[in-house]
């Protein structure tokens, strides 16, 4: 059997399109079977709700008058990025001059919660650019264009962060006890759309994807697509692999699950709610989502040692990370997720509402994910060499 993206359209349309969340997918595959369900069964929404540093908001203001072409801006004492005369680009990372733990992510959480954002700014030395500085305040309602980019909207899988060392580590994955006393791990697992399509067979650039309660497309694959790394007998890469870049504007979007944060010694960082259906084409996409947490393995790495390659403790499954006690070099280790898997599990249920009340559509890809990318690194290249 196999469905077209087209037929399940004209289902949804017809409101006859049956639709289950990942779990409930996962219950049913397990009691009746991937042919039953491949026959019976439509669409499996997935979703991720996860630390994100990858982020940049795009912001388009209208002109000035007399007119300005922006020179060193800041939102809200946060330093923006020129694209144009009164175009910007925000880092979700970067924090504000005066607070640390205030950055870009807060911003992108503060606009879409309506809130009035300071922008100061110079201008540039251009004859028809007369304005020289300008200050105001500013909310959504006043953009001609507020976009967030995800340049690693969805990873794959990550790592089980640990630290065998004898003092604390204040890292990006969060702060790790010295002597192993804890790790920490950013995935949303069983419910990761590219968990439960670990080939990108039905997800490519183009298909549409829920951002926060709004609706965009994959761009591609993002920032450390790493799609060689080693898989285990299930198909599921043990590390991070492929990752997905997308796009949405920010006018449809839920401060529910667009959220600032900030890790100590690391800065700020961006927590987002992204969902994807998986649409039910055939019996091949159906075993695929039968993937549970006991078969879905992940590496602990030492971050002791603050270089590119680290030392490994082998790996462990997310059944065995979900009892918040792992086993890491014969010790039992706490361990803390830095990703919310109630959120995800929400928006599995609130991406299948919509589907059935019409509201979200399946997007045919227009070209499938570059699969032949080898993850390049960056060395130091002395200059009579280039």
């Amino acid at each position: 059997m196999q469905r077209t993206i087209e037929e399940i359209n004209d289902k949804i349309k017809n409101e006859r399109a049956q639709v289950l969340t990942a779990s409930e997918a996962k219950e049913v595959i397990k009691e009746k079977g991937s042919k039953y369900f491949t026959d019976n069964i439509d669409i499996v929404t997935c979703a991720s709700f996860e630390m994100n540093t990858n982020a940049l908001l795009y912001l388009s203001f209208g002109q000035t008058d007399p007119l300005i072409y922006f020179m060193d801006p800041y939102i809200n004492n946060v330093p923006a990025y020129v694209l144009g005369p009164t175009d910007l680009a925000l880092s979700c990372v970067l924090s504000s001059r005066d607070n640390l733990e205030y950055g870009g992510a807060h911003i992108i959480e503060d606009l879409i919660l309506g809130k009035d954002i300071h922008l100061k700014t110079n201008g540039r030395n251009f004859e028809v650019y007369p304005n020289k500085e300008f200050d105001t305040w500013f909310n959504i309602k006043n953009l001609n264009c507020a976009r967030l980019v995800l340049n690693q909207a969805i990873n794959q899988n990550n790592i089980v962060a640990a630290n065998s060392g004898a003092n604390d580590i204040n890292s990006n994955m969060g702060t790790l006890i010295g002597k192993l006393e804890n790790s920490t791990f950013n995935s949303s697992s069983f419910l990761n759309p590219l968990i439960n399509d670990p080939y990108c067979k039905t997800i490519g650039v183009g298909s549409s994807v829920w951002v926060a309660g709004g609706h965009g497309i994959v761009l591609g694959y993002g920032s450390n697509h790493n799609p060689n790394q080693h898989r285990n007998k299930h198909s599921i890469p043990i590390g991070p692999s492929i990752t997905l870049s997308a796009f949405a504007d920010t006018d449809q979007m839920k401060s529910k699950w667009v959220r600032g944060g900030y890790l100590k010694s690391f800065g700020v960082v961006l927590y987002v709610g992204i969902g994807i259906p998986i649409p039910v084409l055939n019996e091949e996409i159906a075993e695929a989502l039968s993937i549970t947490d006991e078969n879905i393995h992940t590496t602990i790495v030492d971050f002791s040692i603050p270089r590119r390659t680290k030392p490994i403790f082998g790996q462990c499954t997310y059944s065995e990370l979900r009892t918040s006690t792992v086993l890491i070099n014969e010790k039992p280790t706490l361990t803390a997720p830095l990703s919310s898997m109630a959120y995800a599990i929400e928006i599995c249920k609130i991406l299948k509402d919509e589907i059935i009340n019409k509201d979200f559509f399946l997007t045919k890809s227009i070209m499938p994910i570059d699969m032949n990318v080898e993850l390049k690194k960056l060395d130091s290249r002395l200059g009579e060499l280039v």
